[in-house]
């Protein structure tokens, strides 16, 4: 949507990744003279690279029973695994409650959901960071965008914003990942390792459902969850679980 928004309609992943480096691909090294948009999983702490020169973040945060449900299908796909069991779900789900996310997040400096969260929304930082939830994304993507255009481009014209929005659907994603795939463009949607998961019918556009994650969830599995993040979920303004 930023890059909708910023530089005009976008036709690719591939283009995305030149506007919006993802710095777990390319490294802070490879991004030492880049001035624009980059795209981190990382918590907020000292050792965060490129802080210095950040002037704004865009946070987003995503209900956990839903990040939690999104990342196992992305873990699966990303392992070009094509089927998936129930136990194996319920398996992922004990070890998301234990560590409080998934363990590889902890390994790769990203922290616990939990600990992500508020390293980034829970304390008072250099540069300004706006929070948007997923839910009031999905729910009324003018508006955010609005208000993105507020902070990159004031002089916005609202042709522009509804242009952006427009560009960045979900369905719009989905014609772009398919397009990637069947050239094959290098990016989030495609790259030659995922051939395997690809061709089983996995995608990254998956369902971009609100809400879909608690209800695969099984009410032990409910209950767990809401006692792990119960008190950020609140403080988030979501309903409590």
């Amino acid at each position: 949507m930023a890059c909708n928004l910023l530089f005009g309609p976008q036709q690719s992943a591939e283009a995305l990744s030149s506007l919006a480096p993802d710095i777990h691909e390319v490294g802070p090294q490879a991004l030492a003279a880049h001035s624009g948009l980059v795209k981190t999983h990382f918590l907020h702490s000292p050792a965060l690279p490129l802080a210095e020169r950040t002037a704004a973040a865009i946070y987003v945060v995503r209900q956990p029973a839903d990040v939690l449900e999104s990342n196992f299908h992305y873990s699966r796909r990303s392992a070009g695994l094509a089927g998936e069991s129930r136990e194996e779900f319920d398996r992922y789900v004990d070890a998301f409650i234990q560590h409080r996310g998934d363990p590889r997040w902890l390994q790769l400096g990203m922290g616990s959901w939990e600990d992500n969260v508020r390293s980034w929304l829970g304390v008072r930082h250099s540069f300004q960071v706006i929070p948007v939830r997923y839910e009031d994304l999905t729910a009324d993507p003018r508006k955010v965008c609005a208000m993105l255009a507020q902070l990159f481009r004031p002089e916005s014209t609202d042709l522009e914003i509804d242009a952006a929005v427009a560009n960045s659907s979900f369905d719009r994603m989905r014609e772009l990942e398919a397009a990637d795939i069947r050239e094959q463009r290098i990016g989030i949607f495609y790259k030659p390792y995922l051939q395997a998961a690809i061709d089983s019918g996995r995608r990254f556009m998956r369902s971009g459902e609100v809400g879909g994650g608690a209800r695969r969830l099984t009410p032990e599995q409910r209950a767990r969850l809401a006692t792990t993040f119960n008190k950020l979920h609140g403080e988030l303004g979501y309903p409590t679980p």
